[in-house]
C-alpha cells in the first residue's frame, strides 16, 4: 500500500523551540521502516494543514499515519479533519503518548480511522496487511477503532517483545524536502516512576535494551553517511551499567572516534563514576539530568528518588571528568509547594549550582501520568487547550498562587540563574561548541527569545514561539 507518515510541524516553545526547523518524531521514523520492510511504498514528512494536500497529492497514499505529542495534538487532529473532508477514502491511524492515553476522545473528537496505542513496528503493518485484505475491523492488539458504538482492541498497550529487531532507519524514507539527523536508540522505557513523566505508564514499566552489536551496527552506519555526533533518544542511557561499558569498550576496540549526547540520572552517576569516565572517553560529551528541584520534600513528591546532595556530587563528577551537562527545571509540584517561597527557593538553589546549561518547564500534567490522574481527580485542570501543554504554560490551578503567576516566573528563573553564571557562561558556550555538545544556533535562539521578553516585552511563551 502507498502510506504517507506525517510528523506535525510544531510551533511549540521549550526545548523545541532551540532547534532550528522541526524535528521528525523518532517513532514515526521507525514506524516508516516497519511498514517499508513489509513491502509497502512509504514517505515520512512533517506538515500541517497548509501544506499536508500537496504532499498527499504527490504520494496519493491509501493510509496516512500520523503521529503526535500533547502540544503538536491539535495539529494532528486538524490534519486528520481536512484527509477525512477532502480524502474520504484515504484511511487514517494517529499514534503516540496522547493518542495513547486518550484515544476516545482523540477518535471522537478528530474522526480518525485508528488509533495505536502503544508501539507501531509490529501492529502498524498488521494494520496494512488486514487493509489489503478489505479488513476493516480486523483483531489487533493496541490497533483501536470505534464500531457500532464499541471500542475494539483497547485493553491493552501494544508493545514489542523484543526491540533487537527494530527495523533500520534510511534516508530514503524521508521526502527530500526534510533532512533528519539520526538517533541511536539503546533501550527503550524506563524503569523508575516519575510522577510526571508518561514513559513508564506507556511502557508498562517495561525497559528492554539492545545489543551492543545493533547499537554498534547503527553507529557504524550512520558514520558512513558522514556522521559523527550522535544523541541518544534513549530516556536514561545508564540504567544497565554492565552494558555501558561494553558498550564504550567496543567503541575503543572498533576505534570510531565520535561523540554523543544522552540522558542519565543524578543516582546512577553518583553511584557509578566510573562508568562516566569511561563515556568520557569515548565521546561523551553531553549528559541531561532530571534534577527538577532543589527542595527534598517536592523530590520526594515526584517520586524521583535522589536528594540534594547527589544532585551536587553528580555535576562535580561530570565537572571533574569535562562532560557538559544540561539540567531539567521545573516550576511548581501541584502542592502546598506552590508559592513564591518555594519557587525562590528553588531558583537559588540552581543559581548555587556549579556552570552548566538549564532547561526550565512549568510542571505540566501529560495524560497518563500520576501527575494527571491526581490534578484530573482533583478538577484542577485548567482546560485542555493542547496546544498550551508544552511546558511553558500553566495548565492546572496551583494551591498557593495564581497560575499567572507561576508562568512569570519562567523568564525570572532564567535571567536570574543565567545571570548567576557571569562571565563563567562565555568558557562554558565555547568549550560546548568545540566538543560538539551544542551547536551554537541553540545559544542565540535563547538569547533572542530573552530579548524578546525582556527588552521588547513579548510574552515568553511567545517569544520562543515557532514561526516556521
Amino acid at each position: 500500500m502507498r502510506v504517507l507518515i506525517v510528523s506535525p510541524k510544531a510551533k511549540t516553545g521549550g526545548l523545541e523551540s532551540l532547534r532550528k526547523g522541526n524535528q521528525i518524531l523518532q517513532g514515526a521514523l521507525y514506524v516508516a521502516a516497519a511498514a517499508r520492510d513489509a513491502d509497502h511504498q512509504v514517505k515520512v514528512v512533517i506538515a500541517d494543514s497548509k501544506d499536508l494536500e500537496q504532499f498527499i497529492h504527490k504520494y496519493e497514499p491509501q493510509v496516512i499515519g500520523f503521529s503526535c505529542v500533547s502540544s503538536t495534538y491539535i495539529i494532528a487532529r486538524d490534519m486528520i479533519r481536512l484527509t477525512k473532508e477532502s480524502h474520504p477514502k484515504i484511511k487514517t491511524i494517529i499514534g503516540g503518548h496522547h493518542a495513547t492515553f486518550l484515544y476516545k476522545d482523540v477518535i471522537e473528537e478528530s474522526g480518525v480511522d485508528y488509533v495505536c496505542r502503544g508501539e507501531g513496528e509490529e501492529a502498524f503493518p498488521a494494520l496494512l496487511a488486514a487493509l489489503e485484505r478489505k479488513e476493516e475491523h480486523p483483531r489487533i492488539p493496541g490497533i483501536v477503532f470505534l464500531h457500532d458504538n464499541e471500542y475494539h482492541n483497547d485493553d491493552v498497550i501494544a508493545l514489542l517483545d523484543d526491540i533487537e529487531a527494530l527495523p533500520r532507519i534510511e534516508r530514503d524514507l524521508v521526502d527530500e524536502a526534510f533532512s533528519f539527523t539520526p538517533k541511536i536508540v539503546s533501550s527503550r522505557g524506563c524503569p523508575f516512576h516519575c510522577s510526571f513523566c508518561s514513559i513508564s505508564a506507556f511502557y508498562g514499566g517495561r525497559y528492554r535494551q539492545r545489543s551492543v552489536d545493533s547499537v554498534i551496527s547503527d553507529i557504524k552506519r550512520f558514520v558512513s553517511w558522514g556522521h559523527d555526533t550522535f544523541w541518544f533518544h534513549d530516556d536514561n542511557l545508564t540504567v544497565d551499567t554492565a552494558w555501558v561499558n561494553s558498550f564504550c569498550d567496543r567503541l575503543r576496540a572498533e576505534k570510531l572516534k565520535i561523540n554523543y549526547n544522552c540522558m542519565s540520572r543524578v543516582d546512577s552517576i553518583v553511584k557509578n563514576p566510573q562508568m562516566i569516565a569511561n563515556m568520557a572517553d569515548t565521546g561523551c560529551r553531553l549528559v541531561s539530568i532530571g534534577i527538577e528541584s532543589g527542595i527534598e520534600e517536592v523530590l520526594k513528591r515526584m517520586n524521583k528518588k535522589i536528594n540534594t546532595d547527589q544532585i551536587k556530587e553528580a555535576i562535580n563528577i561530570l565537572n571533574k571528568l569535562k562532560i557538559s551537562h544540561n539540567w531539567y527545571m521545573i516550576l511548581g509540584s501541584a502542592d502546598e509547594f506552590d508559592s513564591p517561597r518555594y519557587i525562590e527557593q528553588n531558583i537559588r538553589f540552581f543559581s548555587s549550582l556549579p556552570l552548566g546549561y538549564v532547561l526550565i518547564s512549568i510542571l505540566t500534567p501529560f495524560p497518563g501520568t500520576a501527575l494527571y490522574e491526581k490534578l484530573e481527580g482533583e478538577g484542577r485542570i485548567r482546560h485542555r487547550n493542547w496546544q498550551d501543554f508544552d511546558v511553558t504554560h500553566c495548565v492546572y490551578e496551583p494551591q498557593g498562587m495564581s497560575y499567572r503567576e507561576l508562568e512569570a516566573y519562567l523568564p525570572k528563573a532564567y535571567l536570574r540563574i543565567y545571570l548567576s553564571k557571569g562571565w563563567r557562561l562565555i568558557p562554558l558556550f565555547i568549550s560546548s561548541f568545540r566538543q560538539k555538545a551544542i551547536r551554537p544556533a541553540m545559544i542565540g535562539y535563547a538569547l533572542k527569545a530573552m530579548f524578546c521578553n525582556v527588552v521588547l516585552k513579548k510574552d515568553f511563551s511567545k517569544a520562543i514561539r515557532k514561526h516556521n
